[in-house]
């Protein structure tokens, strides 16, 4: 603070003068008979000798300012190499994407969206089988459309006193056929680690469809219901479980390789590990929906999406 820059007050309660400066003495004053002008004030505590110069630092000697240069140095060493971790990283993710560059092994090769998802639809549906070895389910890929008319997207957000939302915009939908009745799975017996990792499945389908196909909105799975009960119609149409997705959704699981979120050794329904069903239980449950084909009174096709309760 400013106020510790005044020097302390003389002893006499005057400024003792200029310092380097002799007090004034008047010529025709008489000296004291206390104090003779000649002699030391008796208890008076010694004028401080003069301190000498400080020597200039020889050659080679540290200056005062040898650690100032060297942290700037060092500041400017560190912006240099910060930089050019900056530039490395932009020549190797020239899209400026936060996703890794080796976000899996495999990828799609085709150009053409539909035909990307084709490629991924047959490569993730090879992976998943049975106990017996059969593959769990054929993945059919394409538009959101239902034969061959294009849907419009209505999801009901929640099962009592929600809202609809009407979506457009770029889809893709995989749906997962068991070839069973309504596409439920033939073979095997239905289970909560069957049902599990086929939303592993639809949910490998939807990042790999993130991740290289361009400007992609949403993804539908629609999966395989249970088998028909016994005695009902297996023509009986009633809503199938699916799986809704937008880009948001996902956010984490994309900005971390995928082997991170799907390990690459794919399970059968009775050697899946619990920890991993819990973890696919809470990516997948809160995009769970039943879903079902609706035609409006203008004759626009509906998909819609009733959130599960």
């Amino acid at each position: 603070m400013a106020k510790d820059l005044i020097p302390p007050p003389s002893p006499a309660g005057r400024p003792s003068g200029e310092p380097g400066q002799s007090p004034k003495v008047d010529p025709g004053a008489k000296p004291s008979l206390f104090h003779p002008v000649d002699e030391p004030i008796i208890g008076a505590e010694p004028e401080p000798e003069p301190e000498a110069p400080a020597a200039a630092p020889g050659p080679g000697a540290p200056t005062p300012y040898r650690s100032r240069f060297g942290f700037v140095l060092g500041a400017l060493i560190g912006v240099g190499l910060a930089t050019v971790a900056l530039l490395v990283g932009v020549l190797a993710n020239p899209g400026g994407s936060d996703v890794p560059q080796n976000w899996s092994t495999w990828k799609p090769t085709a150009t053409d969206g539909f035909a990307a998802a084709h490629q991924i639809a047959d490569h993730v549906s090879r992976k998943y089988r049975l106990g017996n070895g059969d593959q769990l389910v054929a993945v059919i890929s394409g538009p959101i459309e239902f034969l061959d008319v294009p849907l419009s997207v209505a999801v009901k957000t929640a099962p009592t006193g929600g809202d609809i939302r009407l979506l457009d915009g770029k889809g893709v939908m995989y749906t997962l056929n068991g070839l069973g009745p309504q596409g439920s799975i033939k073979n095997g017996k239905p289970t909560n680690q069957r049902g599990a990792l086929v939303r592993r499945e639809a949910l490998e389908l939807a990042l790999y469809t993130f991740r290289y196909i361009d400007d992609v909105d949403m993804v539908v799975a629609l999966l395989p219901p249970l088998p028909p009960k016994k005695g009902e119609p297996a023509t009986a149409l009633k809503p199938k479980p699916a799986l809704f997705y937008r880009p948001g959704d996902l956010k984490p699981e994309l900005d971390r390789p995928i082997n991170m979120t799907i390990p690459p050794s794919t399970p059968r329904p009775e050697t899946i590990a619990a920890p991993e069903v819990r973890q696919i239980d809470a990516i997948t449950t809160p995009n769970l929906f039943d879903a079902s084909f609706q035609q409006g009174q203008d004759a626009r096709a509906f998909l819609v999406l009733s959130r599960v309760g």
